[in-house]
């Protein structure tokens, strides 16, 4: 019996883990998409709630307002991820936040923060925020 629960624990760690390599994943190739300017395809790859919360004219603004005076991405490395089941300002469900220390050409040792949801059944961002 004591194995059969080692074996379930590590099993479901790993499926944890995978699900989360899947949403990190997800958040770097969104993030491209951001990086390469293409702003009203990065709404587009966005969570239902995010496009019921920001119409796609306000996001291509404040990015364009956000990112633009940042200038181009020189580095970024993952800093954390960690799931959640529950998060302020959004219903229950399966959560990934990840943040990232990025370089950018006029702004060193920046934090990006990037909220994915699986709401879909695919890791989509329901926030995204540079600190």
């Amino acid at each position: 019996m004591k194995k059969l629960i080692v074996i379930l624990s590590v099993l479901f760690s790993s499926v944890l883990w995978a699900d989360g390599t899947a949403g990190v994943a997800a958040a770097k190739e969104w993030l491209k998409i951001v990086d390469s300017g293409e702003y009203a395809a990065s709404w587009q790859k966005t969570d239902s709630f995010f496009k019921s919360q920001l119409p796609q004219a306000n996001w291509d603004a404040a990015l364009k307002q956000m990112r633009t005076p940042l200038g181009v991405v020189v580095s970024r490395t993952e800093l954390s991820s960690k799931e959640y089941s529950a998060l302020p300002g959004v219903p229950d469900g399966d959560y990934l936040v990840v943040q990232f220390q990025t370089n950018f050409q006029h702004k060193k040792s920046s934090t990006e923060t990037l909220t994915m949801s699986k709401s879909s059944g695919n890791w989509l961002p329901v926030g995204y925020f540079i600190k």
